[in-house]
């Protein structure tokens, strides 16, 4: 195949672009942003102090007030928004290999080897809370539900999300469990978690590149690795959420799926609210349940709220986007959502740069407030930053390394 051909045939011409789906993936950007605030710039990886004392809320009302904020309205939301949107983005570039006659597995396949091996270099090497390798190892799964009918997948959705829900939920209660009996035991004591929590923070915040990068290789990045087949039934149902609306064209043609969308709307704030308020009230110790059972309980719900709340924010987008004064209002958010993979990459830099010991060393020094004010300006930033470049390029870097990645040789 000619190279102009190839050029033709791998890009996306303003005229097909979905600019619903780039103001929701720029949202999504934004809503991942401010939930991994946290992991940033505290401890989240290997605290086990939170499966013993359960959730606590910091001092100061402005604090507390952020903290609970973030909780119900952002963390377990915005991660299957983005994950949602991979899992159409699949579909329909997929389809559009079938529809220019190009033997769609080879370069589908050669495209999530690309993000397998951009996830692992982000997560042994910038950081750990990487989530695009799971979406490649996922996404290796997609293919055997391309061809299924509506009702098959939604049946596969309902129960990897139930079934997910309820191991993860179990497994956590019971991880919870068995540290109270050590403690309980004498095997371990809240001298050793805070000597081990303190040692971890100062080399976190102290630290050179060459400590950092060691400490997260062997008590991260491969304990984040080894937990890919757990992790993985809870990122299908959401890819396989989004495959079931690419199937069904609801974003193109918005109005023939109108009941639809409004269904969605619906039962997303309903369902949602509540299980959202339950999760956050077990999680904050609401309920006076044993402080070790609480993280495992709340995660479990938050499996199964996390995605009816996502399916209100999109359905609520979606809906309110059908009026051209708003969508006009929010085109500056698709710039940050056509350049994705790129934008995600940048906020893992930033931050390690503002946190780690080899940056500016403010690991553990900052307030919920003020990294919520950071996550904004970030932000901000990407906005104004993403809007310009592409007034130059078509797409972001990696987008387009992505690109040439997947289409050589075609």
């Amino acid at each position: 195949m000619k190279v102009g051909t190839v050029i033709r045939l791998n890009t996306i011409a303003p005229n097909e672009r979905i600019h619903s789906l780039d103001i929701i993936r720029g949202f999504a950007l934004f809503g991942i942003l401010l939930a991994n605030m946290v992991a940033f710039k505290t401890l989240t990886f290997t605290d086990v102090g939170v499966f013993l004392q359960g959730a606590t809320l910091p001092e100061g009302p402005l604090n507390a007030g952020v903290t609970l904020f973030t909780e119900f309205f952002i963390v377990g939301k915005f991660y299957p928004m983005f994950s949602l949107l991979f899992g159409l983005g699949f579909y329909i570039f997929y389809q559009r290999l079938k529809d220019k006659a190009i033997p769609p597995r080879a370069v589908f396949y050669r495209r999530l080897v690309f993000l397998l091996l951009l996830g692992l270099f982000h997560l042994f090497f910038i950081w750990s809370g990487d989530i695009l390798h799971v979406y490649a190892i996922t996404g290796f799964l997609l293919p055997f539900f391309f061809h299924r009918a509506g009702k098959t997948i939604i049946f596969w959705i309902v129960g990897l999300l139930l079934a997910a829900s309820l191991v993860t939920g179990a497994f956590m209660m019971l991880s919870g469990f068995g540290l109270q009996f050590s403690m309980d035991e004498g095997m371990m004591s809240a001298a050793d978690i805070k000597q081990e929590n303190d040692e971890t923070a100062a080399i976190m915040s102290n630290g050179s590149l060459g400590e950092i990068l060691s400490y997260r290789i062997t008590n991260e990045a491969l304990p984040v690795l080894m937990q890919v087949l757990f992790i993985l039934p809870s990122i299908l149902p959401l890819f396989l959420i989004g495959l079931y609306m690419g199937k069904k064209r609801m974003f193109q043609d918005v109005e023939t799926h109108l009941k639809t969308w409004k269904l969605l709307c619906g039962l997303g704030f309903l369902v949602g609210i509540p299980l959202t308020l339950l999760g956050v009230t077990v999680a904050y110790h609401g309920l006076g349940l044993p402080a070790y059972l609480t993280q495992g309980l709340y995660q479990g719900i938050n499996m199964l709220s996390g995605p009816f709340l996502m399916l209100f924010y999109v359905a609520a987008v979606v809906l309110l986007l059908r009026k051209g004064n708003i969508q006009q209002l929010l085109m500056p958010f698709a710039s940050v959502g056509r350049m994705a993979l790129s934008n995600y990459l940048l906020q893992s830099l930033i931050a390690v740069g503002l946190f780690y010991g080899y940056g500016a060393g403010l690991f553990g020094q900052v307030s919920s407030s003020l990294g919520f004010l950071i996550a904004l300006i970030i932000y901000i930033l990407q906005v104004t930053a993403s809007h310009f470049y592409l007034k130059r390029f078509k797409q972001g870097p990696m987008e387009s390394l992505w690109r040439k990645w997947t289409y050589r040789g075609t």
